[in-house]
């Protein structure tokens, strides 16, 4: 009678991952063909210029009849300048860009606003003669219909077969209606950082990684919070890998996948050529950096950052403008923190790491001010995964959707003239 021998226990790689809790273990990665589906791009690029075309056409309403909005009791009989009004876009940060435009950086404080956006203006302004508020308020415009597009597009990319048009419509619509979306109009560069973002994560989750590079790049030349492109563009190159490796050697697949280094590396890249300038200008690379300390901005991080906010503003006395501004950039960002982690089992990683990181980065450099966030609500504008991933559900909702569109819109207008008095909303 033989003796009978056990087996020696499987310990492969493969069954240990198999045996690993479920939230340890990572998905799997989405097919190439999947990720490259054809999309109704004519489609979605047509309904987002029409949401486009439709809140210009309503801004200059607004803003030619605005006399009417602040004007006195009576109607007045002295005639008003169409410059004057259209001129009350480009206040607070807009007008530090056309300066930046005209002249360049000349003092160190005003290497915080990114060259993109400025350097824009100034090629415009060459091709239409020196009429720099036209050139601004034509370049954050256009970039309000990239970043349309560019939200249009990503939540089609994410949405179930069959619905892709139905969910870039309604994703648009909400992004158009955010509150503080009149940035869109004015001279501000939030609509063209927005627009990149957008355009980053799409190309990267399409595996398209040269326009990731180079969209990235840009992305990085427009604002300092590019960085948080790079884990979503790490994220989709491994997703990619993994799906390579399965078919093919390791040696291969590092090999296929060298284009994908440029795209992860974009937003330093374009973050990096704006120090080498700043280098040669100022002597020191990190010029934008050490200006921060001039705006009384401080490094905190979020798990402290947050809850002191939400303290200072309970503080504050009740019923006040002070109050109502300092909500204005808080409630966006608690708001956006909320649906990040509700939405963390259900949106793509990418897009969950692209929140958590653009987050981290508006949260952890608070200002040494009432308003611990100022222009937090405006930062919110790039957080445009949570419109393209809740777009899904609301596309659906028939009773909740148009209740969050009007208001939104309402409250948006009512914002917009707040801040065309040179209201302190920046």
């Amino acid at each position: 009678m033989g003796l009978e021998i056990d087996a020696a226990p499987d310990r492969s790689p493969a069954r240990w991952r198999a045996r690993r809790p479920a939230w340890l273990r990572m998905p799997a990665p989405v097919s190439l063909a999947q990720s490259q589906r054809t999309l109704p791009w004519r489609v979605i690029f047509a309904q987002a210029a029409s949401i486009w075309l439709a809140t210009r056409i309503a801004y200059a309403i607004l803003t030619w009849y605005l006399p009417l909005a602040i004007g006195g009791q009576g109607p007045s009989t002295h005639p008003f300048s169409l410059y004057t009004l259209i001129r009350r876009w480009t206040y607070w940060d807009g007008h530090a860009y056309i300066v930046l435009a005209q002249g360049g950086y000349n003092h160190i404080n005003d290497t915080v606003y990114f060259p993109l956006f400025p350097g824009l203006i100034k090629i415009v302004s060459t091709l239409i003669g020196s009429h720099w508020i036209t050139a601004a308020l034509l370049i954050s415009n256009l970039a309000a219909l990239l970043a349309y597009f560019g939200v249009a597009a990503l939540a089609a990319q994410i949405a179930p077969a069959g619905r892709e048009r139905r969910v870039a419509r309604t994703a648009v619509l909400l992004f158009a209606t955010y509150p503080l979306g009149f940035f869109l109009v004015a001279a501000y560069s939030d609509g063209l950082f927005a627009g990149l973002a957008a355009l980053t994560l799409l190309f990267s989750m399409r595996r398209d990684w040269r326009w990731a590079a180079a969209v990235g790049i840009l992305a990085g030349l427009c604002r300092p919070v590019a960085p948080a492109l790079i884990l979503p563009l790490a994220w989709e190159a491994l997703q990619r890998y993994r799906e390579l490796r399965a078919e093919m050697p390791i040696r291969q697949a590092l090999r296929q996948m060298a284009p994908a280094v440029p795209a992860v590396l974009g937003p330093i890249i374009g973050i990096g050529l704006y120090a080498c300038y700043l280098w040669l200008r100022f002597g020191s690379p990190f010029t934008f950096v050490l200006a921060e300390s001039h705006w009384a901005h401080f490094f905190l991080l979020p798990l402290f950052s947050i809850p002191v906010a939400i303290v200072g503003f309970f503080g504050l006395h009740a019923q006040t403008t002070l109050q109502m501004r300092v909500f204005l950039d808080l409630a966006p960002i608690v708001a956006a923190v909320i649906l990040t982690f509700a939405a963390i089992r259900r949106a793509p990683v990418a897009l969950t790491l692209y929140m958590l990181c653009l987050l981290f980065l508006v949260t952890s450099e608070p200002i040494d001010f009432t308003d611990l966030f100022i222009s937090g609500g405006r930062y919110m504008i790039a957080a445009a995964p949570l419109f393209v991933i809740f777009a899904g559900r609301l596309a659906r909702s028939e009773w909740l959707l148009p209740i969050l569109l009007w208001s939104g819109a309402l409250l948006q207008a009512l914002l917009a003239i707040y801040f065309l008095q040179y209201g302190w909303i920046v």
